[in-house]
């Protein structure tokens, strides 16, 4: 086991160090902050791979047997605990409207009607919001501005689209479909947990999902609410043995968001640690049939994102037209992460000193701090969180702060389901460290809906 610790640690530290010399040859401008800041996300993020690399090698050959049961809730204990759980949602939805107000009125210094200044205080027309409402009204089109909306995947705006004919307003419909999403996605949150925690500290991992800064996505007709629900459905279903309905909800998730692909890798750590114990216990012919069963699903999870490209195909004649309208229009194309650091840090410079504060509280700072804090809890956590979310988290990581024009790295965020088991694992211990964590969450979510609010470039 140590000889494969120190190969793969190798491996990783290997692949890091050709990752910064193609970097280094490629940079042509240095700026102090911006280079210390992309070497310490760097520094972060290996110690994070090296500290990960020996609980997932353990996680997959360890027998199922060393591990400590969780007791089941009885059927009366589940169902009063989901009723909590929506009431609590339900709450938080309530709290979130009329906070949000309170800016709006401080912000505009009147009072209008909540409702009549509702679409408004949300800023819809200055986000995607609008782009889902145009595809599920309209569907892809190739002429004019809402050509480019082929960049956005389709699921979200097929479930407003179902959702509009009792509505009667696509609207509502998509504020519909991310609510329920959003409730849904808790209860399924509060299952997970449970299999590897307390109902205490299952409830726990719900509030630290919907407490993060930017939680208050999950409220309007965006993805995220969608994304997360069935992140939490394939990870459930493949923890419960039900492969197959896992991957589908895996391959809907990359139908609703790209990074939904990478749902494949902690799929694939679970099969693997389901494959080590079979080939212990069981005769070549049923560990065939499991492995076949395992690649067939695996490949399922795929499904989703091919289907997206073939939309494009269908619509533009081009299978990647999307990834021309990225670069073209947003200057958008992946590179490497920690050169997006020395870029946020030195914008995140340049406009502070020229006193653009709302490019400097709406973009910069939010993407640093969001970016640093989840690096913080990736490294707190890396020994004690499940090495499947572990390994998830580390592919979603580079995943999402990689583009080089990243703007929403606090939303995206927000439905990396592990951060909330890390967050509850960290905490666990101290009761003061929980209330600690608990109340920057929530003045942090407090300050980001503020200046969300006030109309600063939240996206």
């Amino acid at each position: 086991m140590k000889k494969v610790n120190t190969a793969i640690s190798a491996l990783f530290i290997l692949v890091m160090i050709v990752a910064v010399w193609v970097w280094a040859v490629s940079v042509h401008t240095w700026t102090p902050m911006g280079t210390l800041a992309s070497l310490l996300c760097l520094t972060l993020f290996i110690w994070t791979g090296l500290r990960a690399i020996p609980a997932l090698t353990g996680y997959i050959i360890r027998p199922y047997a060393t591990e400590a049961a969780i007791g089941d809730d009885s059927q009366e204990e589940r169902q009063r605990t989901w009723w909590r759980i929506v009431l609590w949602v339900v709450a938080s939805r309530v709290l979130l409207i009329l906070v949000a107000y309170v800016f709006w009125v401080l912000k505009e210094g009147g009072a209008e009607s909540l409702f009549s200044r509702f679409i408004d205080i949300w800023h819809i027309r200055g986000i995607d919001a609008m782009s889902y409402l145009g595809i599920a009204e309209r569907w892809y089109v190739t002429e004019g501005d809402p050509r480019f909306h082929i960049v956005f995947l389709p699921l979200f705006p097929v479930a407003i689209k179902l959702a509009q004919f009792f509505t009667g307003s696509y609207m509502a419909a998509g504020f519909a479909v991310a609510n329920l999403c959003t409730l849904t996605a808790a209860l399924f949150a509060y299952e997970l947990a449970r299999l590897d925690m307390g109902r205490r500290n299952a409830l726990r991992v719900v509030k630290y999902i919907f407490i993060f800064p930017s939680a208050f996505f999950f409220f309007i007709p965006m993805t995220e609410a969608l994304f997360l629900l069935l992140s939490l459905m394939a990870l459930y279903y493949v923890r419960k043995k039900r492969w197959l309905l896992g991957c589908l909800c895996a391959a809907l998730a990359g139908f609703t968001r790209s990074p939904g692909i990478l749902l494949a890798v902690p799929i694939a750590v679970e099969f693997a640690r389901d494959l080590a114990a079979g080939y212990r216990q069981m005769d070549r012919k049923a560990f065939t049939n499991r492995l076949i069963l395992a690649g067939v699903s695996l490949v399922t999870v795929s499904f989703g994102l091919l289907a997206y490209l073939y939309i494009n195909y269908n619509v533009t004649g081009n299978a990647f037209q999307f990834s021309i309208y990225q670069r073209e229009h947003w200057s958008q194309r992946f590179y490497f992460f920690f050169d997006t650091v020395k870029y946020q840090m030195e914008y995140a410079v340049n406009t502070f000193k020229d006193a653009d504060y709302r490019s400097f509280l709406g973009l910069w700072l939010p993407n640093l701090t969001g970016i640093f804090l989840v690096l913080f809890l990736m490294i707190r956590s890396a020994k004690k969180l499940n090495p499947a979310y572990m390994a998830y988290m580390i592919v979603y990581f580079v995943y999402v702060v990689a583009p080089t024009w990243l703007l929403s790295a606090p939303r995206y965020f927000a439905v990396a389901f592990p951060l909330a088991f890390a967050a509850v694992l960290l905490t666990e211990d101290k009761k003061w460290k929980d209330t600690v964590l608990t109340s920057l969450f929530i003045a942090g979510g407090l300050l980001y809906l503020a200046v969300f609010v006030s109309g600063y470039p939240v996206y």
